[in-house]
C-alpha cells in the first residue's frame, strides 16, 4: 500500500477514538488542543471558562510525575546493560568496568538533554490514551532533543501482531520551519521568497525486509509529496517513540486511565456548576412587586438603597422557587476518591474516626502497588528500553560509543535490561514486613506456652507469602546466640555483686 494512504488510514483510525479522547482532554487538559474538531485557541478558553472543578486535572499531573519517579527517575539509572552473550567469569570481569563506563556515558548524555521537561508533557497525554516523543540529534556539541508529540498530531498504526508498524507525526511548517527542523535537507528561503504553510508527514514504517533485523523507513513529505527518504538499521533508528497505555484488537489506539475517571470528572463538574448556581440564587434571588404607579424597581435593588412607593402598596418580596435539589445522593469526597484510584494516585486514607490499623494500611498498599502492575511491562517495553536504544543508537552513529571488547579484541554485543520497578520492590518489603508481624505473633504463641514450632511455621509462612529477604538463623546459631548472650548475662551480674 502506499505510504501517503497508510497515514491516511491511520489518521481514520485515530478520529475514531476523537470522541472520548476529546472528552478526556477537555477535563484533564483544556488548555491542549483536540484530536478532532476545533482546536483553536479561543474555543479551548471557553471551554476552560465552562470548567467549574480541576479535580481530574490535579490528579493527571500527580500521575504524570510518579509514573516518571517510577519508571524513568532523574538521578538513577533506568536500565543496567548485559553481554548479549554468555561469557566466562573471568570475561564478565574484564567486560565490568567497560559497561559501566557505557551506563554512564548513556545517562550522561541524557541528563544534560530537556527529557524531564518533555516526560512531564507526554505522561499526561498517557494518562489520557498515548504518548509518543520525537528524540532527534542536534549536533554533535549539543545536547540531545526531546520534542513531545500532541495527540492530535500523532498518527501510528497497529500491525497484525499488535506492535506499531508505522509512526508519523503531522505538522504546519512554513519554509523557515522546515530549515529549522531539517537544514541538511530544506535551505533556508531567501528574503524575496513567499513564505507558504505546508502540511508536513515525518515518520518511519517497517521494513520486513530483512527477518530479525529491526529496518525502518524514514520519509518526510512536504503537500504529499515524498521528499526526504532514508532507510535505517538497528534498534533505536526510528526517532519517533510511542507507547500505548492499552491497544485494541482492530486500532493502535486503547483508552488509558482517566478514561474511567471521566464520568466521575463530569458528575463534580456539573455539582460545582449547580452549586454556584443555587448560591447565586440564595444571595440574589428573583421577587416580585406591586406596581403601583411610583415604585420603579427598573435599576434593580442595591444596598442601602431607598426606594419610593404609593402609600399602601405592598411591599417588594423574594420569589422562592418551589424546587427540590438532593445533591446528597452525590458524595463528593467518594467521587474525587474514585477519580484518584482510576489514575493510580489513591493512597491509604482513615475514612472514619478510627484509625486503621497496621495491616489495613499495608494491605491497602500492597493492592495498590498491584494495581500498577498493568502499565509497568508495556511502559518498560514501549518507552524506557526503546529511548535507551535510541540514545545508543545516536552515540553509535556519531562515534561517541565506548567499545565492550575482551582482552583478545573480540567485541561484545550488549542490550539493556530493565531492572524490577520501584513498585515490585516496594511489594517485596511489603511482604517481608507482613511475615515479620505474623513472625512475632508465633513468637508472642510460644511465649504463652502454645505448643508450636516457631521456626517451623516461620519457615512455611515465607514459602507461602513467597518472601525472599528474611534469612532465618540455623538451631546452631540461635544456640551460640543464646550462649553468648548467657554469658554477657553472667558477667554482668557478676560485675553488679562485686
Amino acid at each position: 500500500m502506499d505510504v501517503l494512504k497508510r497515514i491516511k488510514a491511520a489518521k481514520t483510525d485515530r478520529d475514531r477514538h476523537g470522541t472520548w479522547i476529546n472528552e478526556a482532554i477537555r477535563l484533564a487538559m483544556p488548555t491542549y488542543r483536540r484530536v478532532t474538531g476545533s482546536s483553536s485557541p479561543q474555543d479551548a478558553m471557553a471551554e476552560q471558562d465552562d470548567l467549574f472543578d480541576t479535580t481530574l486535572q490535579t490528579v493527571l499531573e500527580d500521575f504524570s510525575s510518579d509514573m516518571i519517579s517510577t519508571f524513568t527517575p532523574r538521578h538513577e539509572r533506568w536500565v543496567r546493560f548485559e553481554p548479549a552473550e554468555d561469557l566466562t567469569e573471568a570475561q564478565m570481569k574484564q567486560v565490568a568496568p567497560q559497561l559501566r563506563a557505557l551506563e554512564d556515558s548513556v545517562f550522561a548524555e541524557i541528563e544534560r538533554s530537556n527529557y524531564w521537561d518533555a516526560a512531564q508533557e507526554c505522561f499526561s497525554f498517557w494518562g489520557v490514551s498515548t504518548m509518543a516523543l520525537a528524540l532527534t540529534p542536534r549536533g554533535p556539541m549539543e545536547p540531545l532533543h526531546f520534542q513531545p508529540i500532541e495527540m492530535p498530531d500523532l498518527l501510528i498504526e497497529r500491525g497484525p501482531d499488535g506492535s506499531l508498524t508505522g509512526r508519523w507525526r503531522q505538522m504546519k511548517l512554513d519554509k523557515m520551519g522546515l530549515h529549522i527542523m531539517w537544514p541538511e535537507h530544506f535551505p533556508m528561503p531567501g528574503k524575496q521568497e513567499k513564505n507558504k504553510v505546508s502540511t508536513v508527514y515525518e515518520g518511519c514504517d517497517r521494513d520486513y525486509s530483512m527477518p530479525g533485523e529491526e529496518r525502518w523507513n524514514y520519509r518526510i513529505f512536504v503537500d504529499d509529496k515524498e521528499v526526504v527518504k532514508t532507510n535505517w538499521v538497528g534498534a533505536g533508528s526510528c526517532p519517533i517513540i510511542v507507547c500505548r497505555f492499552r491497544q485494541q484488537s482492530d486500532s493502535a489506539w486503547g483508552p488509558g486511565p482517566a478514561h474511567k475517571a471521566v464520568p466521575n470528572a463530569r458528575t463534580l463538574d456539573e455539582l460545582a456548576y449547580l452549586n454556584l448556581k443555587a448560591l447565586s440564587r440564595s444571595v440574589d434571588p428573583p421577587g416580585s412587586y406591586e406596581e403601583d404607579g411610583v415604585i420603579n424597581m427598573e435599576a434593580g435593588l442595591s444596598a442601602g438603597t431607598w426606594i419610593p412607593r404609593a402609600s399602601g402598596s405592598k411591599a417588594p418580596e423574594p420569589m422562592k422557587v418551589e424546587t427540590r435539589f438532593d445533591a446528597l445522593v452525590f458524595n463528593v469526597d467518594a467521587l474525587r476518591t474514585n477519580i484518584k484510584k482510576a489514575l493510580y494516585q489513591d493512597r491509604p486514607e482513615q475514612p472514619g474516626d478510627t484509625p486503621p490499623t497496621a495491616t489495613q494500611w499495608i494491605d491497602e498498599r500492597t493492592w495498590n502497588t498491584r494495581r500498577r502492575e498493568l502499565p509497568r511491562d508495556r511502559c518498560i517495553r514501549e518507552w524506557v528500553l526503546p529511548i535507551i536504544d535510541r540514545v545508543v543508537w545516536i552515540k553509535a552513529q556519531r562515534g561517541e560509543l565506548p567499545a565492550i571488547k575482551l582482552s583478545d579484541d573480540k567485541a561484545v554485543a550488549i542490550r539493556p535490561i530493565s531492572p524490577l520497578s520501584k513498585a515490585k520492590d516496594l511489594e517485596d518489603m511489603q511482604i517481608t514486613q507482613q511475615v515479620l508481624s505474623l513472625a512475632n505473633l508465633v513468637g508472642q504463641a510460644v511465649q504463652q506456652g502454645v505448643p508450636v514450632d516457631a521456626t517451623a511455621t516461620i519457615e512455611r509462612l515465607k514459602a507461602t507469602a513467597k518472601e525472599r529477604h528474611l534469612i532465618m538463623l540455623t538451631p546452631e546459631q540461635i544456640q551460640n546466640a543464646m550462649a553468648t548472650a548467657a554469658q554477657v548475662g553472667g558477667m554482668g551480674d557478676g560485675a553488679a555483686a562485686a
